[in-house]
């Protein structure tokens, strides 16, 4: 027994420096293939930046990018680990026979992952939003900031961050398109002149129009849409760019306050 055990001792010291040299050479691989990774996604961000500038008025470089990004990560990382894995001396064809064989009751159980994953290359492939467009997704408006193989990420206008599983998007109610139409509701208290609301409202409009540069002609005041015990409710509407659209409602509001309380008007 002793005999045993000394063989056993001088058979594993004769292994130490070729195991050690296997960790040291699956540790070169891993850290080689972290510094490539991080080197090539620098690459293709510079690339893309390079585009996205050519190419301001659309978010579709954006959006390639993220996803490429996703799958170069999800590819590269896999890549690296079986080769540190086989340097190791661990059986790649035989991992990949049972990965195989398990692969269906994996699927089973990861059918949102994988229905996340189908959805959001639909996604890309449509190109129905891009990165930097205004959108209204599973119930959530925001600024689309990232659109990865899995999860769609928006920033709401107070900050918030949104992460989206791609297998959630139903409806996507995209705000980005080549225009905007600023929309305001004016209340009108009963017991006014409702025709002379009307038309100090118009004149207020063309001031609007003098103010705000960026729009082409004078907001339309549609008229009275509706009404209740309190009060009638005139519509204004007005096209614009769809980054300044809030900016311009908040103006239309502001300046059909102060014209009906100028003429003596109850909003």
């Amino acid at each position: 027994m002793l005999l045993s055990a000394a063989e056993s001792i001088k058979k594993l010291a004769g292994e130490l420096p070729d195991l050690f040299m296997r960790i040291f050479k699956a540790g070169l691989i891993v850290a080689l293939g972290i510094i490539f990774i991080r080197l090539v996604r620098k690459l293709i961000k510079k690339a893309f930046a390079a585009y996205n500038a050519r190419h301001s008025s659309t978010g579709r470089g954006g959006t390639v990018q993220t996803l490429l990004e996703s799958l170069f990560n999800v590819l590269m990382y896999i890549t690296v680990a079986l080769t540190a894995l086989s340097t190791l001396g661990v059986d790649i064809k035989s991992l990949l026979t049972v990965a195989g064989v398990s692969g269906v009751a994996i699927a089973f159980g990861c059918q949102t992952l994988v229905k996340d994953i189908i959805s959001g290359m639909f996604l890309w492939m449509e190109g129905s939003c891009n990165v930097g467009d205004v959108v209204t997704v599973a119930g959530q408006t925001g600024r689309i900031e990232s659109v990865a193989l899995r999860t769609t990420t928006l920033r709401a206008t107070n900050g918030a961050l949104f992460v989206i599983p791609n297998g959630e998007i139903r409806t996507v109610i995209n705000m980005s398109g080549d225009y905007r139409c600023a929309v305001v509701d004016v209340t009108v208290a009963h017991g006014q002149d409702y025709d002379r609301a009307l038309e100090v409202l118009k004149d207020a409009m063309r001031t609007v129009n003098e103010e705000f540069t960026f729009i082409d002609e004078d907001p339309v005041v549609d008229g009275y849409i509706s009404m209740d015990r309190g009060c009638a409710t005139c519509r204004i509407e007005c096209r614009c760019s769809v980054d300044r659209c809030w900016e311009l409602e908040r103006g239309i509001r502001l300046h059909a306050l102060k014209a009906l309380g100028e003429a003596g008007i109850k909003p």
